[in-house]
Formats: C-alpha cells, sequence, structure tokens
C-alpha cells in the first residue's frame, strides 16, 4: 500500500469556529459543575444503567456520577487533538493542493461539531440520572 502525501496545512479558525468551539467548551464547563452542584443531593443509589424501555435495570454509588463528564471530557479532549491533523483524515474526494483547504475546514468544521453533539449528549445522560 502507497502513503499518499497529503498537503499539510496550519488552518486559521473563522469567527464562526470561535465560537463553535467555545460552545462546547462551555457546555462542557456547565456539565461538570451541574454534577459538582447536583451531588450532594443525589440520593447514595444512583441509576447506571437502563434498559431499552427506559428502566433503570443497575444501580451504582452516587459517586459514579463523576464518571459521566469524565468520559465527557476524555472524548473532547481526544476530538480536539485529532482535530488538529486533518491530513490524516479519510476523504472521500482525492485531496490536493487546490482542495486541501476546502476540505480539511470541512472535516475539521465536522468534527467541531461532534464535540459539541458528545457534551449534549452526556449532559441529556446525567440530567436522566439525576433526575431519576
Amino acid at each position: 500500500m502507497a502513503i499518499i502525501k497529503r498537503p499539510v496545512i496550519k488552518l486559521q479558525l473563522s469567527l464562526f469556529d470561535k465560537i463553535i468551539e467555545g460552545i462546547g467548551f462551555l457546555l462542557l464547563m456547565t456539565l461538570w459543575l451541574c454534577v459538582y452542584v447536583q451531588y450532594a443531593g443525589l440520593s447514595e443509589s444512583i441509576p447506571i444503567h437502563f434498559n431499552f424501555s427506559g428502566e433503570a435495570d443497575s444501580f451504582g454509588h452516587k459517586s459514579d456520577i463523576y464518571s459521566l463528564p469524565m468520559l465527557a471530557t476524555a472524548l473532547y479532549i481526544l476530538l480536539t487533538v485529532v482535530n488538529n491533523y486533518p491530513h490524516y483524515f479519510n476523504y472521500l474526494t482525492p485531496i490536493t493542493p487546490e482542495n486541501a483547504h476546502r476540505q480539511y475546514v470541512i472535516a475539521t468544521r465536522l468534527l467541531r461539531y461532534l464535540k459539541v453533539l458528545v457534551v449534549v449528549i452526556f449532559a441529556t445522560l446525567i440530567s436522566i440520572t439525576i433526575n431519576y
């Protein structure tokens, strides 16, 4: 298998990209703050698994609630690091010096959206767990 050499470009974030990054980071910090604030009011046993009917079928100690924001943070950091290397991504079109910048911008923006979506999903899981 031949190694394909793609252009390595340092992308400058647009204002829109900075706003998306900010939203993701603020949501992540809000996630941690909500868990911290709600922790004292949790019962000693919280649901840690739900069946397909939405009923809790496994319970754990209330400190297990911190595993969700920790996992969300780990995924957020992983996606942030990966986003710095768009020349290693898989693309549907061949990457040339002419289209590399546009393709890289689209790919990195998609990962920014994914970071926000990951945090929103984990916020939903935490909300369901706390309110159960």
